[in-house]
């Protein structure tokens, strides 16, 4: 009876991890096979093969860029903006899913121009979108141990000057990555959208029966501001907004 006991509950605890471990194994097979079916031009194999992984729950950085060209490579503008979008927030300082996102918005048809704001505001939102979320509190724990650490040594070393300036530097990068990583926190909670079909229409409220304000196409991006049955009401980059149908549009 105790054996039955102890199997059961060995089973109740390490059953997550062979699940997870099989999971991963699946995701692998997965990929590769995505990545052949690309290769050999097979596009629509190899979206349904990146598709599957992401249906898995795993959020892989390369798994949305590869997946974002191959909506690109099927004509699918609005999908690959998307994925090459989720991409940049696992890595938002890679050059090749820069350069593909900013060659793909070449094919748009809207071309939006964002509003002006100051030179400072630019800055800090440059320097948030930098780093990824992770790497933002990767970062402030890593300097508050840093000034925890040297703190405990002040109690004990008589000579504490070269101290001081270290403790007071940790402070200081402590302090400046873990407010960014409340503005990163804050960026990531916004909700944003991109257009993944042809064309639709943005009226002035929640329903066809509304004023028609203009016609957006696929690869249109905007914020995400509130929804309503059925309805989003979006903000675009240059400050005008309105209401387009959720069936429209894919949330990054």
């Amino acid at each position: 009876m105790k054996e039955k006991i102890v199997t059961f509950l060995i089973l109740i605890l390490f059953f997550p991890l062979f699940s997870a471990k099989a999971d991963l194994e699946s995701a692998k097979v997965f990929f590769k096979k995505a990545n052949q079916s690309y290769e050999e031009g097979r596009y629509d194999q190899a979206i349904q093969e990146y598709e599957k992984i992401l249906g898995m729950g795993i959020k892989n950085f390369k798994v949305f860029y590869n997946l974002g060209n191959a909506y690109f490579r099927q004509n699918q503008l609005g999908k690959a903006i998307l994925n090459y979008r989720k991409a940049l927030l696992l890595q938002p300082r890679d050059e090749d899913v820069k350069a593909n996102l900013s060659f793909v918005k070449l094919f748009t048809l809207d071309k939006i121009q964002e509003q002006k704001i100051n030179p400072f505001s630019n800055m800090i939102y440059w320097f948030l979108n930098l780093l990824s979320t992770d790497e933002f509190a990767v970062l402030t724990s890593l300097f508050y141990t840093f000034s925890m650490a040297i703190g405990i040594l002040m109690l004990f070393r008589r000579t504490k000057r070269f101290l001081r300036v270290g403790f007071v530097t940790s402070l200081i990068f402590m302090a400046i990555f873990g407010f960014s990583l409340l503005g990163r926190i804050y960026l990531d909670s916004l909700d944003y959208g991109v257009v993944i079909v042809p064309q639709v229409e943005v009226r002035s409220g929640p329903g066809k029966d509304y004023i028609l304000q203009f016609t957006g196409h696929e690869g249109l991006e905007f914020k995400i501001d509130e929804e309503s049955e059925g309805w989003y009401r979006i903000s675009l980059p240059n400050g005008i907004k309105g209401w387009i149908p959720k069936e429209a549009v894919e949330i990054i």
